[in-house]
């Protein structure tokens, strides 16, 4: 008998006889490896074990008692610490045993002769090995392949000139680009350039007639950030735009888009090849990217993806062409002019917020008799509320690890003692200050004393952009000090303003039309308030006589429902017991049947096909619909739900950004849009224009798509984002 471990990163391999291995583990015969592993269990394989045993103590036991079972027939002789672990595993230390034990009693026709790889490459064992998700397998057996055989598996791709051992004989000149699509690849000042001729580089500038000749198609992967760091230098990219990585965020938006991954599965070339000599030293630098062979793939590349993409639905290839692909030109636009903050605003707000910080630590010291008490710790917050204050009797300490202090948990005690609101009040300023605020000053760029945020096309599963660097999406406002910092947002100079476009109750009214729901339909078209209709359905009152608190509930209902919110959820939100929120939600249905048919609806056909759909053709895949675990299967309906409603809404706005962006530079005007805020346009906009603008918005906006419910934009401008607002 005898242990055989591979070796990683280039070392030996490793051959452990019997003496070695009883060593190595402390034991006395190999067969106690078994009972070892049994007790250690394994996280990453999911063998619970012994929990608080690890393998000197399972030797030290073993060596006493020989075996799992020995140990459980003395378990009195154990101490009372061991008795209680061994006590709590004592229910599936079973099937820890039945978990790590090797089975050596199939009937196997095969021999280990019989497996040894001698073909060529096949690309049904690599089609295998992407289902399973072995890329390291994949490199390995093709490029044993590969010495086998003389012709390639990028020859068998149909890549021209391309040649892993040999790139560098890829290389042409500039003036031998000649073909109408290019690849380009803009990386460490240099600017790498490829068609069917080869790959060509030098300084971007070199390039110049090449990047504005709008009858190019330019392939890349990140095009944006590329296009944008080529403007800064002067140099100005026209043409169509083929972004590897937003043709793949259509085709499947939750898995990754990197270069490197996209290579290896959809045309079988590992870019990451160059690596693998410098992996197992901490000492040599790895040479990093082959920059031409990742150059040459990407023509190939966006091909195999287009292909995909038609094979799967036509409709990808046409939301590419007249929403993704446009949508490009519109946020390198904005990313490039950037939005002014008044730092001297941020920082007297934020001295403000300071004050009101310390005072509710003192408070909160107050409350708590703690003078000491360190409020940014969890450990400490939790012992006073749950040990000391003890604000829920009934609650136990988890066996690992600290009481709880999340939100979530301190709102559901928010009735037992007043430090829970200041508890929450300061948490909140603190990440008002830290996250939102005090950062702004570093992202100040010394090029124009502007805000340059990045916006993430490719990221969010449904659709909807993000932004980083900062993060202005998700500037809170729906308190009052979030919307304080709204007022930092102005223009550049005083002959100008901030305009703000926004969608009024889109996500509403795309689910009035989705569902077809006539009494929803009808109200947005009459223009009557879409709260108090709902209300007056649901506590069957005359639409007059509707209670502000009433159509609260009803807003409540409105916009949680439609996500397929659970009674309890329902039930914090409104501050009412889970039966009232239960039937509250009963009675919606019962008041909106085309809203429950349409959920319903949904689901089976999410359940069928494994995916959602927006009115426009973009998907989420939702597998776990079918899962059978209720918690996951509950998240993954109200995606499933989710995502048609707020993908089309993001759609939508991308659209509308599009047809603003081409209105005002076929018009000639000044005026830029600066950010996106969900179903919200910001612009600067000239005095002179406000009127022109405020227009444009409003008819493009309202127009961009037709739903059986009319879009209603709310335009107003001043002299800072909150007086637009």
């Amino acid at each position: 008998m005898f242990q055989y471990r591979p070796g990683k990163s280039g070392s030996d391999n490793e051959i452990l006889g019997e003496k070695e291995i009883c060593e190595k583990w402390g034991i006395d015969r190999t067969e106690q490896v078994i009972d070892i592993l049994t007790i250690c269990g394994d996280s990453s394989d999911n063998v619970p074990g012994v929990q608080g045993v690890g393998p000197v103590g399972a030797s030290k036991l073993l060596g006493k008692y020989g075996s799992v079972d020995g140990i459980y027939e003395h378990l009195g002789e154990l101490t009372a610490r061991q008795q209680e672990l061994f006590r709590a595993a004592q229910d599936h230390i079973a099937l820890s045993r039945e978990l790590v034990t090797i089975k050596t009693d199939i009937p196997l026709a095969t021999t280990a002769d019989d497996m040894r790889l001698t073909l060529a490459w096949n690309p049904d064992v690599e089609a295998l090995f992407k289902e399973y998700e072995f890329p390291s397998l994949i490199r390995l057996v093709r490029k044993i392949a590969e010495s086998i055989s003389d012709d390639s598996t990028l020859r068998r791709q149909g890549l021209p000139k391309l040649d892993l051992a040999a790139p560098a004989c890829l290389r042409c000149e500039p003036s031998e680009i000649a073909d109408s699509r290019v690849a380009i690849n803009f990386v460490d000042g240099t600017l790498y350039v490829a068609d069917s001729h080869g790959v060509a580089s030098g300084e971007p500038a070199v390039f110049k007639e090449l990047l504005a000749d709008a009858e190019r198609t330019k392939v890349g992967a990140g095009l944006k950030q590329q296009i944008n760091a080529l403007s800064i230098l002067g140099l100005q990219t026209e043409g169509r735009l083929e972004d590897i990585e937003l043709l793949h965020y259509l085709l499947n938006p939750e898995n990754s888009h990197k270069l490197e991954i996209l290579a290896s599965t959809f045309i079988g070339v590992d870019l990451n090849a160059g690596d693998e000599m410098a992996q197992g030293s901490l000492f040599e630098e790895s040479p990093g990217p082959d920059r031409i062979l990742e150059t040459a793939v990407l023509i190939p590349l966006a091909d195999a993806l287009l292909q995909q993409m038609d094979a799967t639905d036509p409709r990808l290839r046409q939301l590419y062409d007249t929403l993704e692909e446009p949508l490009i030109g519109v946020l390198s636009r904005m990313e490039l002019a950037g939005v002014k903050v008044d730092l001297k605003t941020l920082a007297d707000y934020a001295d403000g917020l300071r004050t009101q910080v310390s005072a509710l630590e003192s408070e909160i010291r107050t409350l708590a008799g703690e003078p000491g008490l360190n409020i940014n710790s969890p450990k400490q917050v939790g012992e006073v509320l749950f040990e000391k204050l003890k604000l829920d009797p009934r609650a136990k300490k988890p066996r690992k690890g600290n009481w709880p202090t999340d939100e979530k948990t301190l709102q559901e005690l928010s009735d037992r003692s007043p430090i829970i609101e200041k508890i929450l009040d300061y948490r909140g300023l603190r990440k008002l200050l830290g996250t939102y605020i005090e950062p702004f000053p570093t992202y100040v760029s010394p090029r124009d004393g502007r805000v340059h945020t990045t916006f993430n096309q490719a990221l969010t599963a449904t659709g909807r952009l993000s932004s980083s660097n900062p993060n202005l999406q998700n500037i809170p406002i729906r308190t009052e000090q979030g919307r304080e910092i709204r007022k930092a947002f102005v223009p550049e100079s005083a002959d100008r303003v901030i305009m703000s476009a926004d969608y009024s109750q889109i996500e509403l009214r795309i689910m009035a039309h989705l569902s077809g729901d006539a009494h929803l339909c009808e109200a947005f078209r009459q223009g009557i308030d879409v709260h108090a209709a709902t209300a007056s359905k649901i506590f069957r009152v005359p639409i007059e006589e509707v209670t502000s608190d009433q159509r609260r509930i009803a807003k409540t209902a409105n916009f949680g429902i439609m996500y397929g919110i659970s009674s309890f959820g329902l039930s914090q939100n409104l501050g009412c017991s889970r039966a009232e929120a239960k039937r509250l939600i009963d009675d919606y249905f019962a008041s909106f049947p085309s809203i429950r048919g349409w959920i319903d609806g949904t689901l089976e056909g999410a359940r069928a096909r494994g995916y959602v759909e927006t009115l426009m053709g973009r998907r989420r895949y939702v597998p776990d619909v079918n899962s059978g675990n209720a918690t996951v299967r509950a998240f993954a309906e109200r995606n499933a739900v989710n995502a048609p409603i707020q993908g089309t809404s993001a759609d939508i706005i991308k659209l509308a950004m599009i047809a603003v962006d081409r209105r005002l530079r076929k018009e000639g005007l000044r005026s830029r849009m600066v950010l996106q805020i969900h179903d919200e346009l910001l612009l600067e906009v000239p005095l002179s224009e406000t009127e022109a603008v405020s227009r444009l918005l409003t008819e493009e906006m309202q127009g961009v798509i037709r739903l059986n419910v009319p879009l209603t934009v709310e335009c107003n401008y001043g002299t800072n984002w909150l007086e637009a607002h």
